[in-house]
This record gives C-alpha cells, structure tokens and sequence, in this order.
C-alpha cells in the first residue's frame, strides 16, 4: 500500500463552517477507499486564475494510504462532489509540508523556493561570484539611446 497526497480547492465563497462540513465529508468519502487518512487546512488563499468565476479557495491536504487500483474509484467519487473546485492526488512525498510546498519568494538575484536559492541567468551565462557595478555616465546614456532611436542598432543581431 502507498502513501498519496490529495491536494483540494473548495469555494471561497463558503464561510468557514460550510468549508469545514464539505472538507469533513470529502475526508469522509476518502476514508472509505483508504486508510490513515488524515486533513490538514491550509487556510483561504487566492486563486492563479479564476475558477467557474470564483477567486479565492480554501485548501486542504489529505494524506491516505490506499491500494492503486482504489484511486479511480475515489477520484471518480471526488469529480462527483459539490462544492469542490480541484481534486489533485499525487504520490505522498513526506519531505515536504504543504507551507514549504507553498513558499516561493523572489528575490534581486532570482528566486527562492524551499529555501533554496536559484539564480535567473541568461542561456549559455554563468552566474558571477560577486555582482559588477559598473558605472555608466549620462552621456553614454544618451548616445545609446540616440543611436537606438535613430535606427542605427539593429536589434536580435
């Protein structure tokens, strides 16, 4: 038996007792084809993109062991449920906790996931130890700007 993660979206639109009693029952509807399975809120997050006209959704994670062949049955039972925007069950990685999974911040230098930095660089450019200042006088600035304008540049070449 395997270990799989079901990551859920209900409605923001809910309060927060209707989004608890449609968690509970989606749980218990797990628990019927798993074992172990145990729900943890995320709390009330906004959307990417809008879904069925709704921006904001609370999620929840719930952690079950189950039989492979028991998946379709229960996602079939999930796309079934009202009040569920997104069902996603995957296989349960427990080196991650669903605020690491969640955490993403951008930084000057690129981006920081999971507390691991990594750095945007152009193709074929390799990041440079310490960052260059280079200083650039306003009259640079404007002969630059005038060979652009005038067409003198080609640019992509």
């Amino acid at each position: 038996m395997k270990k799989y993660e079901l990551l859920l979206v209900l409605p923001g639109t809910l309060d927060e007792k209707e989004a608890e009693n449609r968690s509970n029952e989606i749980l218990s509807a797990v628990k019927e084809y798993a074992t172990e399975a145990e729900i943890a809120s995320m709390g009330k997050m906004r959307l990417a993109y809008p879904i069925k006209q709704i921006r904001y959704g609370y999620f929840y994670t719930v952690i079950f062991g189950a039989e492979t062949k028991e998946l379709k049955a229960l996602q079939t039972k999930l796309e079934l449920m009202r009040d569920l925007l997104r069902a996603i069950i995957s296989v349960y990685n427990p080196n991650y906790t669903p605020a690491s999974k969640m955490s993403f911040t951008t930084t000057i230098t690129g981006a920081n996931m999971n507390n691991e930095e990594v750095v945007v660089t152009e193709k074929n450019e390799k990041p440079a130890d310490k960052p260059v200042d280079k200083k650039v006088s306003i009259q640079d600035i404007d002969k630059k700007l005038e060979e652009i304008l005038s067409g003198e540049i080609i640019s992509g070449v």
